[in-house]
């Protein structure tokens, strides 16, 4: 059996799921959409013949065998008509974007829900982020190729169809010359596909790269930092050689499609003057009539156009589309975090011979980790910058999965549980918190959007996390904007720690991890906030990472970590009786806990 062409290959699973979404998410849309387009290519075509009568109306009457009157009658009957195709072409143009805009939310939705279900530990991987940036690209891709397919067979093919009828009618060899006239054009699309394919797997590294370089010279949250620093230059000159790099490439393939369609427009010049001269033959040697020829004449134009408009546009779209539009069903069936949905009771977690590490990198991160920690037990991890505590962390709540060995979560193995099942009953407030631009109702409350909010649970959130809510500067109290660009106000750090806090702890848990979020506060007001932490979590299992040691020794146990290994374990009292990291970073802090 022969091979499909590749063109074939990847387009009709493409059309099938596009399509699939129409019909179940914009399903009137797409029927208004079809119907007018139709009626639209229909009526274009059926001008033709009306253009016909009219023109042998003209003639007759000229010649004294017709009348005025039935000339009158054909020229209102085409105008009324043009007027009608005006109303059903602007319809089917008005439906035919809203379709669009419903479709590329509804891909944006799906990208998004796929987005959710990879493995977290996947976004540290470069490869990925290319794709999610190239995915994005395709969702117009796809909205264009959409359209550019619903104008093909909805508009082109019924007006090809009735011409064809028409103009085999009158001379079947004129439609036939016309149509072969536009098979180069057909192959310097397929020549467009493949060169816009490459293209984009080559330029969507440094779109990706401009778009981030942007965002320190121009977005609000770099914005000062940049200036102060003098770093406004050394920003634009990344940005200057990423664009550069871009647009050589782009360049580069635009400069071979150009030279192709310069050679394609020819023939289709070429194809256009043959057109017409033998036209002219047919009139001269008495086989068409001045109505047919006239009319002819008049369409042939709209007939090359819409031509044209098949091969150079809508072809055109979907050639160099397509390549896009791949990238965004290569992110669809990129592998999601399986696992079963389960209920997990105990919060007691063990760690067995446990390593990691992280996507392309050359050593592991963490090694052959073995760890109890008991319900209900609070546990403090520390160590120096780059020991690996967070990624400890993100091991024990199963955010990530370890690369050798096993974590257990009330005796379930992370990898075989849903991500669902895993978070369920876990909350976190991690050293990169977020600062949502929305009120401090919702900052706090999006932790646990999946009931009403509760009032009640709220304040007391708020009240622990020692965010001064009654402050005057909070006129509209929960429902105040943390946003100066949406007319509310922006925090301190320390305050938006505190509002992340609030968040960490208004979350329905039986374990709760504080991995660091406290940086901007200083180290005496750090403790104070842990131990509010800890006697809040009496009966969880609780964790801090930190770096400072005098908030480490408020729990019942401390693991130190150094260069991804557990170098000890024990109480405060016990370590310090060891010569190790834990007594020397100790008494080089001490000075910061003195009153």
């Amino acid at each position: 059996m022969s091979k499909k062409p590749e063109l074939e290959n990847k387009l009709l699973p493409v059309l099938k799921h596009i399509f699939s979404v129409c019909w179940k998410k914009c399903r009137w849309h797409l029927i208004l959409v079809v119907f007018t387009s139709i009626v639209s290519g229909y009526s274009s075509a059926a001008l033709t013949p009306i253009k016909q009568n009219f023109f042998d109306s003209v003639s007759q009457a000229a010649s004294g065998n017709g009348t005025m009157k039935r000339t009158l009658i054909f020229g209102i009957i085409m105008g009324l008509f043009m007027v009608f195709m005006l109303f059903i072409n602007g319809f089917s143009g008005v439906f035919s974007e809203n379709l669009t805009q419903k479709l590329m939310g509804q891909l944006g939705i799906q990208l998004n829900i796929k987005a959710s279900k990879i493995e977290p530990i996947c976004y540290e991987d470069s490869e990925l982020l290319d794709t999610i940036n190239k995915a994005h690209n395709g969702i117009s891709a796809a909205a264009g190729l959409t359209d550019a397919i619903l104008s093909i067979v909805t508009f082109s093919l019924p007006y090809f169809i009735f011409m064809g009828f028409y103009l085999a009618r009158i001379k079947p060899l004129l439609f036939l010359f016309i149509l072969f006239t536009f098979i180069p054009s057909l192959v310097g699309q397929i020549i467009r596909y493949k060169a816009y394919t490459n293209l984009e797997k080559i330029i969507a590294p440094f779109r990706r790269k401009t778009e981030y370089y942007e965002k320190f010279i121009a977005d609000r949250e770099y914005a000062k930092e940049t200036r102060v620093l003098g770093a406004f230059w050394f920003f634009r000159k990344l940005y200057e050689t990423a664009l550069i790099i871009m647009s050589k490439k782009s360049w580069e393939t635009s400069r071979k499609a150009a030279l192709t369609e310069i050679g394609v427009r020819f023939m289709q010049l070429a194809g256009y003057i043959s057109s017409i001269l033998l036209l002219y033959m047919y009139l001269i040697n008495g086989e068409i009539g001045i109505g047919a020829f006239a009319a002819v004449f008049s369409s042939i134009d709209q007939l090359f156009n819409i031509m044209e408009s098949i091969m150079n546009f809508q072809v055109g779209s979907i050639s160099q589309n397509l390549g896009m539009i791949q990238n965004y069903f290569k992110f669809l069936k990129f592998p999601e975090r399986g696992g079963v949905n389960t209920d997990i009771i105990s919060s007691k977690v063990e760690l067995n011979n446990v390593s990691f590490t992280y996507p392309n990198a050359n050593k592991e991160s963490l090694k052959n980790i073995n760890l109890t920690i008991e319900e209900g037990e609070s546990l403090a991890i520390v160590g120096e910058n780059g020991a690996g505590k967070s990624t400890l962390v993100k091991l024990i709540i199963g955010l990530y999965l370890p690369t050798k060995g096993t974590v257990t979560i009330g005796g379930r193995d992370t990898k075989e549980v849903s991500a669902g099942s895993v978070f369920k009953n876990t909350s976190a407030v991690f050293q990169h918190y977020q600062k949502y631009k929305m009120t401090i109702k919702d900052n706090v409350a999006i932790s646990q959007t999946n009931n009403d909010v509760s009032e009640d649970l709220l304040k007391d959130a708020i009240k622990k996390s020692g965010f001064d809510i009654e402050n005057k500067t909070y006129a509209d109290g929960v429902n105040t904007m943390l946003a100066r660009e949406y007319g509310g106000i922006d925090l301190s750090g320390g305050q938006w720690q505190k509002v992340a806090i609030a968040r960490g702890l208004y979350r329905c848990h039986n374990m709760i991890i504080l991995d660091e979020p406290t940086a901007t506060i200083d180290p005496i007001e750090e403790t104070r906030l842990y131990k509010k932490f800890i006697d809040m979590s009496k009966g969880k299992t609780s964790l801090i990472v930190t770096h400072r040691l005098g908030s480490a020794k408020i729990a019942d146990r401390i693991i130190v970590m150094d260069n991804g290994e557990i170098v000890d374990c024990g109480t405060h009292d016990e370590l310090m009786e060891h010569e190790g990291i834990y007594k020397k970073m100790y008494e080089a802090q001490a000075k910061w806990y003195v009153r």
